[in-house]
């Protein structure tokens, strides 16, 4: 975000499954340090930020699925990002197929991400 000239992260937030309410990392933004919420579960993080519409998974592949559905059932999130390389091809056809019925995008799994100029860059 920095790189590309935001005048802010575009990082909303993080879920990490046990974390306690109220919870934060710290991160950079230039020289600027910043703290980003963590959330213990991906419905608690979207209620807090609707406008986010783009959840980036790196849960390892053992994961990967069931946090990846879990995106797939929020209505504001748009596009799943997956990461992790392993997700078994059955499991990879369920969320495809939950996504284009929710019209969403699932991007992966086993992506470094994607890059559009001028327009985005994840993962």
């Amino acid at each position: 975000d920095y790189v590309c000239r935001r005048e802010a992260p575009s990082v909303a937030a993080i879920v990490s499954p046990g974390a306690p309410p109220g919870s934060f990392q710290k991160a950079f933004f230039g020289k600027r340090e910043v703290a980003i919420p963590v959330y213990s579960s991906t419905a608690a993080a979207a209620a807090a930020h609707p406008h986010a519409d783009v959840f980036i998974n790196f849960a390892s592949f053992r994961s990967a699925f069931a946090s990846s559905w879990e995106a797939t059932q929020v209505p504001t999130i748009r596009t799943i990002v997956i990461i992790a390389e392993g997700v078994p091809e059955r499991q990879t056809k369920q969320l495809i197929a939950e996504a284009a019925a929710k019209n969403k995008r699932i991007i992966g799994p086993a992506t470094v991400g994607g890059v559009q100029a001028g327009a985005f860059k994840i993962g």
